[in-house]
């Protein structure tokens, strides 16, 4: 007859605690993983966000952040503006998580303002040489641009026509391509997708030392919600 002894007391204890931290790892993994966002898949976004007038103060970049209480937990880097309409509204280029874009129809925007840094304002004591300020929810639900070339793997940049008119169309595109970083699709190459506004934009395709441009003006989002531009090489 099998006799099966019975083990120790400490032992026992010392077992189950081994096997509940092991499962607390488990799972707290599996939540931190569930909880990842996949960095590698981005949309980019060219969009307007509105500031307001600040006495002694110039708006440098934006924040966004996913809202509280969202599923997902994600805030972008500074984002310098592309163009400044006007006094309060600034065009921006948004790099966002395709997840983030699929699954929420609005970011929190925050400006960040920074000194003049005039001497008067250096002496005074309480004005701080940044400021945050929320703007409250930027809207995703914007215009798909859809970007072909044929062939594909063209690299896409999209710079507002009056930036392009003001800094790029008396240059050749070879000398010019460096300084359009900025204006850089996030995807890269195409075929691929924007997300915009009603900004009237000129877009650059570049590959193999070849370049096409193309002039695209938006139809209003009620028009046409889906909207394409293709080049061919």
């Amino acid at each position: 007859m099998l006799v099966v002894k019975k083990m120790p007391k400490e032992m026992s204890e010392y077992l189950m605690k081994r096997v509940s931290m092991f499962l607390y790892l488990l799972i707290a993994s599996s939540l931190s993983a569930s909880g990842q966002i996949d960095t590698s898949r981005m949309v980019s976004f060219f969009m307007h966000v509105e500031s307001e007038t600040l006495s002694n103060y110039k708006i440098v970049a934006f924040t966004l952040k996913t809202p509280e209480g969202s599923d997902i937990d994600w805030q972008s880097g500074w984002i310098r503006p592309l163009q400044q309409d006007s006094d309060t509204r600034y065009l921006i280029k948004a790099d966002v998580p395709a997840e983030i874009s699929t699954s929420i129809d609005e970011l929190e925007c925050t400006g960040i303002a920074k000194n003049s840094y005039s001497m008067w304002n250096w002496l005074r004591a309480k004005d701080k040489r940044t400021l945050k300020i929320p703007y409250g929810g930027v809207d995703l639900s914007v215009i798909k641009l859809e970007i072909r070339s044929d062939p594909k793997g063209a690299e896409v940049y999209m710079v507002p026509i009056r930036v392009w008119d003001k800094l790029f169309s008396d240059t050749k595109l070879e000398r010019s391509i460096e300084d359009m970083e900025l204006y850089k699709v996030n995807t890269s190459v195409t075929d691929t997708f924007v997300r915009i506004d009603q900004t009237v934009f000129k877009i650059i395709f570049h590959a193999n030392g070849r370049f096409k441009t193309i002039t695209h003006r938006p139809l209003p989002q009620s028009v046409e919600p889906v909207q394409s531009v293709s080049v061919q090489f």
